[in-house]
């Protein structure tokens, strides 16, 4: 059987209960096109916040270990590595490792490490002209 492997978007979460909903309806859209038979190897696909909303990410990660699975990546929803992708998400994530002995985890590069993002970025200005 293969191992159970999920993603993990994490956000920053706001204070604007509006925004948080956008988020919930993003992660929503990611397993819907998730479970359309897309070749993917997660199992699951959840968001989690570092602040000011909910779920927060270690509860998140509770919850996914709680459920045995033996991966998880994090991808960082933050466009440029600030302090959350550069320090506060990889600490976080060695704290539940302490934690939680048997979590294996990577974290994801953000989005605009990606060699196309500038491309995306571009082609959205030009539909909005």
């Amino acid at each position: 059987m293969a191992d159970k492997k999920a993603l993990v978007v994490v956000s920053h979460g706001s204070k604007r209960k509006e925004s948080n909903q956008e988020f919930k309806d993003f992660i929503q859209k990611l397993n819907k096109i998730n479970s359309e038979g897309r070749e993917s190897e997660y199992t699951a696909i959840k968001g989690a916040c570092l602040e000011f909303a909910s779920p927060q990410l270690e509860i998140v990660i509770k919850n996914l270990m709680t459920s045995k699975y033996e991966q998880i990546d994090i991808f960082p929803l933050f466009i440029f590595a600030g302090y959350h992708v550069r320090k506060d998400i990889p600490e976080r994530m060695e704290e539940l490792k302490t934690k939680y002995a048997k979590l294996k985890y990577k974290i994801l590069e953000h989005p605009a490490a990606a060699d196309d993002f500038a491309h995306y970025i571009f082609s959205q200005i030009l539909k909005g002209k």
